[in-house]
């Protein structure tokens, strides 16, 4: 079943149906005694119109093409982001045009969020029923074996719908071995041979698509692959300007939630303090060196969950020295709440790379290259790399840096979004840490 088949039959008819029927569903929700036939004829002509831009946003958004289906947080994302902007297409067409006689004010919300709930469903149930149709077959090219690690990665996540149908190098392609219209994944080693090159520049007529190995990694995995990064990767992939809307935002949603958790933490830390006096000894805050953006060295709040903390030691999953009141808090996100102070003096924001102690990054900073590029950004309370891997080791450490370049690279408002809800997730079904 072709991707072309599956994006028109199940993916852009299906919509158009849903568009209507949400339509349908919300009048009914907020006209409980109905709408004169005079009247719903209006809605129905009115938002025909409209719909022809909101199935034009879902478009360059990606949600008529099957690769949106690899990912639950892509294709929830995606559509959140569409919905938004046919939001305010709809304020602009009813509110700027004079001819639209109806205002629907509130019933414009419930469309969209019943139109938002209508088309999730259908294009999660896409994905459950069709997963199995829509792998896409890849080949990779290499010269001695180079991408081996990534052809274990692709059947470790085999749920992306990616499947290895075989290995290429000079002698097989030459015996046309190659589909057309296939993807082809190229080594970095390719750059060394031209004439290898110049072949494959030929497949181009074929319809091949081809992938540099390293961002068909990132693709499959949302970690950078740290390997042989230099610094002209930098130079080219990280945007070292200063976003300012986006920077203006995150700071106003940080005092918002600054100012929450610093109430909660008032009210928290009787109970906190008594429940941690009764299960051991020592402070109930301890304050601690971070390393911040751009290395400068800030201290961070916390409520106390271990015996003893020095700046140079790791802290493991089920370390020893978390006390049992500590386990509590850990799991339940409370011993952050006293970071509402440093979120309200703007040393960290509510979404980025964890800050490091002192002197750890000290030793990190002679042990990985270019870890110092996680300090571009603003630590965050929670961040990417929390969302895939505790680090307690130097090897963690390097895979927990992979995901934070990841996130400075791609950092957005809907990313911080998808962070902040996994987190809430994790929370709740204590998980994480």
């Amino acid at each position: 079943m072709s991707r072309k088949f599956i994006g028109f039959w199940f993916i852009f008819l299906p919509d158009i149906a849903l568009l209507y029927a949400g339509l349908w569903l919300s009048i009914r929700i907020r006209y409980a005694d109905g709408l004169a036939p005079e009247a719903l004829v209006t809605h129905y002509q009115a938002f025909s119109v409209l719909f022809i831009f909101w199935l034009i946003v879902f478009f360059i958004h990606g949600l008529f093409e099957g690769g949106v289906f690899r990912r639950y947080t892509t294709l929830f994302f995606n559509l959140i982001s569409a919905m938004v902007v046919n939001l305010l297409i709809a304020i602009i067409y009813f509110y700027v045009q004079t001819n639209v006689i109806i205002t629907p004010r509130r019933f414009l919300l419930i469309d969209i969020a019943v139109t938002f709930v209508l088309v999730l469903a259908w294009h999660m149930v896409v994905k459950y029923f069709l997963k199995n149709r829509l792998i896409e077959g890849i080949y990779l090219f290499s010269f001695n074996n180079e991408l081996a690690e990534l052809e274990r990665e692709i059947k470790n996540h085999s749920f992306m719908g990616f499947r290895v149908l075989g290995h290429l190098n000079a002698q097989t392609l030459e015996q046309g071995t190659l589909e057309k219209k296939a993807t082809l994944i190229l080594p970095d080693t390719l750059h060394a041979n031209s004439s290898m090159s110049a072949e494959l520049y030929k497949l181009r007529t074929l319809g091949v698509s081809f992938y540099n190995h390293k961002d068909f990694y990132e693709l499959l995995l949302r970690r950078i692959y740290l390997f042989d990064l230099n610094e002209l990767w930098f130079l080219e992939n990280i945007n070292y300007s200063e976003k300012r809307f986006y920077n203006l935002f995150k700071r106003l949603v940080d005092i918002v939630c600054g100012v929450i958790g610093f109430a909660v933490f008032l009210v928290s830390y009787p109970f906190v303090a008594l429940a941690m006096k009764l299960d051991s000894s020592g402070p109930i805050l301890f304050k601690q060196k971070r390393v911040g953006k751009n290395g400068e060295v800030f201290e961070i709040y916390k409520y106390r969950s271990m015996t003893t903390v020095t700046d140079t030691t790791w802290t493991k999953v089920n370390d020893s020295r978390i006390t049992r009141m500590g386990n509590v808090l850990r799991k339940s996100r409370i011993d952050e709440l006293p970071q509402s102070i440093n979120l309200l003096k703007g040393n960290i924001s509510l979404v980025g790379p964890r800050p490091e102690q002192v002197g750890i990054v000290e030793t990190l900073r002679k042990e990985i290259p270019f870890y110092d590029e996680r300090h571009l950004v603003k630590p965050g309370i929670t961040g990417w790399a929390q969302m895939n891997i505790y680090a307690g080791s130097l090897e963690e450490t390097k895979l927990k840096l992979q995901y934070d370049l990841y996130y400075i690279k791609h950092r957005s408002l809907l990313f911080d979004l998808e962070i902040i809800l996994k987190t809430i997730y994790y929370i709740f079904t204590w998980q994480g840490r």
